[in-house]
């Protein structure tokens, strides 16, 4: 047998199957974290992916700014005034255009954000467009789960109007029933903020669930439920932080709104060109933070509660393994041929 008909021990050809791709290591430690450490990679988060995120942010609030920008121009060019009858109704007409694409762009944004950050948080390569991509096909859940949390969180208020309907009542309208009114109202709606509030931090992980697990509707809102029990004080220091940055934007717009009261008759189209614009601005940064931090305590409560981070480490060691039979198969087969053959000896 020729030496040439022999195959090298280093010879890369009697390898039957390529290694398999090591799956992307997370880029955090998961683990159970305090609220602080949390809130920091929240915020770790959006400094390293700066403009991933606000560019995912700014497309709800482009919309929500670009309808005001056109009815802006519109009440401009057309020269309707504040003290023309149809002011009213060309302002409602806008304020519902504006509400109903604002809340499907704000679906749209929200599924990407939690996208990226599920991607970012494991390890994996995003993008905008992978993230838009993977949002166009769940935003609708994503509406779905929004309209329910916010009216999971303001239905109550609706029980407010009970007492009003009491001065109806023949009798029911002197001093003392005005008090009692006073009274119940009062003890109301406080107990409406604080059951609305609850019942939001309650369903405030749905998104989460619906975009990273696949869940339905309903489905996504039982998960949140699950996970957000017992931990709904945690989450809702989330809240004070994301209602301190929108304090910070909106200080921010105040010169303008003092430039509006001043002469609330006048129309002051360049003010409120400025507010738009800063709106945008603050409204796009502000607005992922949400998003990041209920993807971190999403993770946080299923590593807790289900030990995810076992799960991540169990994946990436199959994914890493070669599949079963494919190793040994190749070290027969190099084995045999680098036997020589009976008659060849």
């Amino acid at each position: 047998m020729a030496p040439q008909d022999w195959i090298s021990p280093n010879s890369t050809d009697y390898a039957s199957t390529p290694a398999a791709a090591p799956r992307p290591v997370p880029a955090y430690d998961l683990r159970p974290l305090a609220v602080g450490e949390i809130l920091d990679r929240v915020l770790s988060i959006y400094r390293a992916h700066f403009w991933l995120l606000v560019g995912l942010s700014a497309v709800s609030a482009g919309v929500s700014v670009g309808v005001a920008v056109l009815h802006l121009v519109f009440t401009y060019f057309s020269g309707i005034t504040i003290a023309s009858p149809s002011y009213g109704l060309v302002n409602a007409g806008f304020l519902f255009v504006q509400s109903g694409l604002y809340l499907i762009a704000y679906s749209l944004t929200l599924a990407a954000t939690t996208d990226a950050v599920n991607s970012i948080y494991l390890g994996e390569p995003t993008s905008m467009g992978s993230a838009l991509r993977t949002a166009r096909r769940l935003w609708l859940r994503c509406l779905g789960v929004a309209f329910w949390q916010g009216w999971s969180a303001t239905w109550a208020f609706a029980l407010l109007m009970v007492p009003l309907l009491l001065l109806a009542i023949p009798g029911m309208r002197g001093p003392s029933s005005a008090i009692l009114l006073v009274i119940l109202e009062v003890l109301g709606f406080l107990a409406v903020i604080v059951y609305g509030a609850i019942a939001y931090l309650r369903n405030s992980l749905a998104v989460p669930a619906a975009v990273i697990e696949d869940l339905g509707v309903r489905a996504a809102m039982r998960r949140s439920k699950n996970l957000a029990t017992g931990r709904i004080g945690r989450i809702f220091l989330l809240l004070l932080l994301v209602y301190a940055l929108s304090l910070v934007a909106a200080v921010i717009q105040l010169p303008m709104v003092f430039v509006l009261l001043r002469n609330p008759a006048s129309q002051h189209y360049v003010a409120q060109g400025i507010t738009l614009a800063v709106s945008f601005v603050s409204t796009s940064m502000v607005g992922p933070v949400a998003a990041i931090g209920f993807c971190l305590f999403y993770f946080d409560e299923r590593v807790r509660r289900e030990g995810f981070d076992i799960e991540i480490l169990l994946r990436g060691a199959s994914a890493a393994s070669p599949p079963p039979g494919s190793a040994p198969d190749a070290a027969a087969d190099s084995a045999d041929a680098l036997q020589p053959a009976p008659e060849q000896i």
